[in-house]
């Protein structure tokens, strides 16, 4: 989940030293084991029910810089999710819940998923898997133009790494072109319900639900305040889903983006492996985005750490062994324990990891 106000990564980054390794943190510290689901806790039936019969249809989305939510709305494999999850991906992981709930997931749930359509406006993306698991059914997009003020509304997604979270709460606005931005500096603009259900990274395009179990909208982003939550209307899905073309957010706001250079705001030495650190700003918004370290020994990999739900400690690392600006491994932290859970492999040339699997602890 953005907050309202990342950078791209697959190979080493370009252009402030030229490749990445860990300042004073030990090797493989980026993340932490993918929790368990646990058996939900919900207050009633109809919350019992919302999340036994939608949460299967809900699936995390584990890309290069790190994860989110997604729902699957087609019985072919078709899933929609936020364009900040997937980024500049081509394909994905994706992972279907445990058909036992609690159940540990393995290396062989997690599926490919290849990115079909972006809409940078609206901030949402249109993935698909080959094929669903038995007995999985999708869920459909409803109609959030008769959503109320005061309505009751459910989020079910992976909260910091807190897997298959369900969460109930109201709608407190209907927002009708409503403009934001995010890390991404993508200006993006959509009618957004504002709601109170409380959501936190990692529900970042996970569903937001009526009784009746249809997506009114797609949780994209916290506003800069208590209980101010935002998801992108069902009708700006639906719409999303008419086109057959990506949509790009609006060229002038682009043209600004894209003069940025990025720049070194600290550099300095690490002793552990003894080499270079630099705090790098990618945005121009002058705030450090990732952590370079370059080992004075090639025996020692190149690595940049990234901070992707900016709680100020660093949850994703990519590592470069062979110094040849090119990624070889990637670690995630799910959870924000500050220990390795989830790994991905680069083949050569590759910008995005062609496996996944969980880290065994």
């Amino acid at each position: 989940m953005r907050t309202a106000g990342g950078t791209a990564k697959g190979k080493v980054p370009a252009g402030a030293p030229d490749s990445p390794a860990t300042g004073g943190l030990a090797y493989g510290k980026a993340l932490g084991r993918l929790k368990a689901d646990g058996q939900a806790v919900t207050r009633g039936a109809t919350e019992t029910r919302v999340y036994a019969q939608a949460s299967p249809a809900v699936v995390m989305v584990v890309a290069k810089n790190g994860f989110g939510s997604g729902v699957l709305i087609g019985a072919d494999g078709k899933i929609v999710t936020n364009l900040h999850v997937v980024e500049d991906a081509t394909e994905v992981g994706v992972v279907f819940k445990p058909a036992v709930e609690g159940a540990a997931l393995s290396n062989a749930d997690v599926r490919r998923a290849r990115i079909l359509r972006r809409d940078e406006v609206a901030d949402l993306a249109l993935i698909q898997v080959d094929e669903v698991p038995a007995g999985v059914k999708p869920l459909a997009i409803g109609n959030s133009t008769t959503v109320q003020v005061g309505a009751d509304v459910h989020a079910i997604g992976h909260p910091t790494g807190e897997a298959w979270t369900y969460t109930r709460g109201i709608v407190s606005q209907i927002r009708r072109a409503y403009a934001w931005s995010t890390e991404d500096k993508i200006p993006h603009e959509a009618t957004v319900i504002q709601t109170q259900t409380p959501i936190n990274p990692g529900n970042s395009g996970g569903p937001l639900l009526d009784d009746e179990l249809n997506v009114i909208g797609i949780n994209s982003f916290v506003g800069e305040g208590e209980g101010l939550n935002f998801a992108v209307s069902a009708e700006d899905v639906k719409s999303f889903l008419a086109r057959t073309q990506d949509r790009v957010s609006r060229p002038a706001a682009r043209a600004v983006a894209e003069t940025c250079e990025r720049q070194v705001l600290e550099e300095g030495r690490t002793d552990d492996p003894k080499g270079k650190e630099f705090l790098v700003d990618d945005n121009c918004d002058g705030e450090a985005d990732f952590l370079l370290m370059i080992p004075d020994s090639k025996r020692s990999p190149v690595v940049v750490l990234f901070d992707d739900d900016g709680d100020g400690k660093y949850d994703t690392g990519f590592y470069d062994h062979g110094h040849d600006g090119q990624y070889d491994v990637a670690l995630y932290d799910t959870d924000a324990d500050g220990e390795p859970d989830m790994r991905g492999d680069f083949r050569k040339g590759e910008d995005e990891p062609y496996r996944w699997e969980k880290i065994k602890k």
